[in-house]
């Protein structure tokens, strides 16, 4: 469709009647040439219904599925497929699987609503459905199991802790010992509990028993000791905290394309996760810690 913006000057020689449009509501344009548009297909041949019979050469619909699905996959990445390979697919696709499909993702925004309108967990639903039988069954979910955490607090896999930068503790230069000063006291910890370890995906950053005294890693920005970490790869603890810059400089040379990968996410990422525990002092206990979310002042 052409829309016209309100005040366009622009005449049709073909059409006196549109010399006024641009005085015009545009939404009523809009509506006239909707209305156009219907009255003008209903004129159209009718179309025929066609029958997909993929075993016929001579009616190109092979060839047509081949083709478009091709484009797609082109576009997206895929490997393309030939002609046999798209017959062999298209006789084995069972029709109930689009039927089945609509219901599913008809449920699912039926949920997402009633995320939206901020409804009570019981009003939502899990869904059951089989439409061979047909069999369909509701159940209410169940809230979150809850994980223990420090001074009888308890927390869901959906909880985060945030953790800011600022204009004197900026997340670029923040340390380690910074950092886990600002979990202490966000997670309510108190002198009570210390950190035990601090892990960054499959990487121990920190851990008590090895780091409490390290000034020189207690020290270090925490986003150069992320990166150093994703460089030295398996290459062990020992090494990457070893602060040796032969080893650092031979560990860059030598990164791997998932290396480099993980380096680059990092970079664009908003926020970086670690996985926090932190131990009573009197018994020894351990207690998980919601996820740390570092938010990137830079995103």
């Amino acid at each position: 469709l052409l829309l016209y913006k309100k005040g366009n000057t622009k005449k049709s020689s073909s059409d006196s009647s549109e010399e006024n449009e641009g005085e015009k509501d545009p939404e009523s344009i809009v509506l006239e040439k909707l209305n156009g548009a219907k009255t003008g297909a209903s004129l159209l041949p009718e179309l025929n219904l066609a029958d997909f019979e993929k075993d016929d050469e001579s009616n190109g619909h092979v060839a047509f599925v081949t083709a478009a699905s091709n484009l797609r996959a082109i576009a997206y990445g895929i490997v393309p497929a030939d002609a046999m390979e798209t017959r062999r697919v298209a006789g084995r696709i069972v029709p109930a699987m689009i039927t089945t499909t609509a219901l599913v993702s008809s449920l699912s925004c039926l949920e997402l609503v009633k995320v939206l309108k901020g409804l009570p967990l019981k009003l939502h639903r899990n869904a059951f459905v089989n439409l061979a039988l047909p069999f369909f069954a509701f159940t209410a979910p169940l809230p979150a199991e809850e994980i223990a955490g420090v001074n009888g607090k308890t927390h869901t896999i959906w909880d985060r802790i945030v953790i800011k930068g600022s204009s004197k503790s900026p997340v670029e230069s923040m340390t380690l010992r910074k950092f886990l000063s600002k979990v202490q006291k966000k997670a309510s910890c108190g002198d009570e509990f210390e950190i035990a370890n601090l892990s960054f995906g499959p990487f121990m950053i920190y851990a008590n028993f090895l780091h409490s005294h390290d000034d020189e890693l207690l020290d270090t920005p925490l986003i150069d000791i992320v990166k150093d970490a994703i460089i030295s790869g398996d290459d062990g603890e020992d090494e990457m905290f070893s602060g040796d810059d032969a080893n650092k400089d031979e560990s860059v040379n030598n990164m791997t394309d998932e290396q480099m990968a993980a380096l680059k996410k990092l970079k664009e990422k908003r926020f970086i996760d670690f996985s926090v525990m932190v131990e009573s002092q009197e018994t020894g206990e351990e207690f998980e810690l919601p996820p740390i979310r570092l938010m990137n002042s830079e995103k």
